[in-house]
């Protein structure tokens, strides 16, 4: 016989599934909203480029790999600026190992 207290616990048990299995059904939609935004946005900054993987090694700053890289006529401070922005580098500190993706012609 099932009385009016156990009825009870069983609707909050079952409310709290519900709300347990809302949650997350939200979470996973927004981590996969937030990994297609991530990485749509860095694949529609490098259209039309051939990209080079560039591992960073002792010593090496984005000045001197855009050096490297950089196409002739294009501005150093420019090709600097595209780098960041296509790896997502803030405030352009590199760390030795990181692969960098670089734009090459």
């Amino acid at each position: 016989m099932v009385t009016s207290s156990k009825l009870r616990r069983l609707q909050r048990a079952r409310k709290l599934r519900r709300q347990r299995s809302a949650a997350l059904m939200i979470l996973i939609i927004t981590v996969i909203m937030a990994a297609h935004a991530a990485f749509s946005k860095q694949d529609a900054s490098m259209d039309g480029y051939n990209v080079v993987s560039v591992v960073v090694k002792p010593g090496d700053t984005l000045w001197s790999i855009a050096k490297e890289y950089k196409p002739k006529g294009t501005d150093i401070r420019e090709f600097v600026y595209e780098i960041s922005a296509n790896n997502g580098i803030k405030d352009c500190n590199i760390i030795c190992g990181q692969t960098i993706f670089v734009p090459v012609i």
